[in-house]
């Protein structure tokens, strides 16, 4: 009895140690998001606004690329504020005033990308507390400094000249220029407007995208619908600040927003035509959004058929979610000669099964190929505007 109990005891120090391992191992598992490639390009997943201590943030350079690795994301638009906010470091005696550069976060997080595979792009965001025109997100650029020299010029610092200023710097650089946040609670209090100094920047040539989606304040259906209207660029960020735990809940699955950019291959060049050529689409909160033209090869491309079992009064049509994107698909008009399940979600990695049959269940099917008519529930094309989607089915 007393060298079973001692089996025991040991066996259960042996369980708790295995544990206690398990544990340890998965704390260092990539928390990976995976979007899959269409067809012709791949698919390039991103964050295009985040914040170091080096403008108003809490978070190392470093951390910031290493967060964006765990999370699997092909790249990372570094964008701290570019306006006199790095004063407070000059004070603190954290930079020598005569050599300041506010490239630093950026070169940091460069170096410290090597061999990752992840790309770094090196950017800022422009200032302006009054509205319009707001914050401009500056990436691809060459040199922060000049940017930051406009904004900061006497009499401008936070102000609308100096950040229309600091953008054309930013635009004589050959910047991609981003309005951020047009929804931002603190500068549209009460609906989001677009201003003409808005309008004008898009005639400049000195607006190339909008930021449709932010972490701090969801989407703005008034953004996407006028970057449609403009045919600019549709992208997201997180705006993060703080670590990137603190922001997102990572352990109940919750994935940060992101920009999805359709390149001919992954580098900075590639990523850069990408933009420029307006291939974006952005992942948010569950939901796709951007132009029919990519996000529905996007849907085609996470859903994979794996078989369809037919009978003479039946069909079971399985199908797998190989994407961390959830699709919701509701019945729509097209499909009223089947009865089938009008409205369901098939989850990230899961498999679902669609089971068809005439509206009177004892009819013969008769037929070997048709589609199915479908509207996804979380792909918009539009401001309220979902995608449809035809599943064809050839047995």
């Amino acid at each position: 009895m007393k060298k079973h109990f001692h089996d025991m005891k040991n066996n259960l120090y042996i369980f708790a140690a295995a544990l206690l391992l398990c544990s340890a191992a998965s704390a260092q598992v990539r928390h990976e998001m995976q979007i899959p490639d269409i067809e012709g390009y791949k698919t390039l997943v991103g964050d295009m606004h985040i914040h170091t201590v080096f403008s108003d943030g809490t978070v190392w350079p470093t951390t910031r690329v290493e967060e964006a690795v765990w999370e699997g994301l092909d790249f990372l638009c570094i964008t701290d504020h570019v306006d006199g906010r790095l004063q407070k470091y000059i004070n603190n005696g954290y930079f020598n005033p005569e050599k300041i550069d506010r490239n630093t976060s950026w070169k940091l997080a460069e170096k410290h990308a090597k061999g990752s595979g992840l790309l770094i792009v090196r950017g800022c965001e422009i200032t302006s507390q009054i509205m319009p025109p707001g914050h401009i997100n500056a990436t691809f650029i060459k040199d922060n400094n000049p940017i930051g020299e406009a904004m900061d010029a006497p009499g401008r610092d936070n102000q609308p000249k100096g950040s229309l200023d600091a953008t054309r710097v930013a635009g004589s650089q050959g910047a991609f220029l981003t309005w951020n946040h047009p929804h931002w609670c603190r500068q549209a209090p009460d609906k989001t407007v677009i201003y003409k100094e808005h309008e004008n920047l898009v005639k400049e040539g000195l607006m190339d995208a909008v930021e449709i989606y932010n972490w701090w304040e969801g989407y703005s259906p008034e953004a996407h619908r006028w970057a449609v209207k403009r045919s600019l660029a549709v992208v997201s960020g997180t705006d993060s600040h703080h670590p990137m735990f603190m922001d997102i809940d990572f352990f109940s699955g919750e994935l940060r927003p992101v920009t999805l950019v359709f390149a001919k291959e992954k580098s900075l060049g590639a990523l850069r035509e990408g933009l420029d050529a307006h291939r974006t689409a952005v992942f948010a909160d569950g939901c796709v959004y951007g132009p029919k033209e990519l996000i529905l090869p996007l849907l085609e491309s996470c859903l994979q058929i794996e078989s369809v079992v037919k009978t003479e009064k039946s069909l079971k049509i399985n199908i797998y979610n190989r994407s961390s994107i959830p699709v919701t698909l509701d019945k729509a008009k097209g499909s009223e000669q089947w009865q089938l399940t009008r409205h369901f979600t098939i989850n990230p990695f899961e498999h679902y099964t669609i089971i068809l049959y005439r509206l009177d269940k004892n009819d013969p099917l008769g037929v070997n190929s048709f589609d199915l008519h479908y509207t996804v529930a979380n792909f918009f094309v539009d401001a309220d505007v979902k995608l449809d989607y035809l599943l064809h089915i050839d047995k």
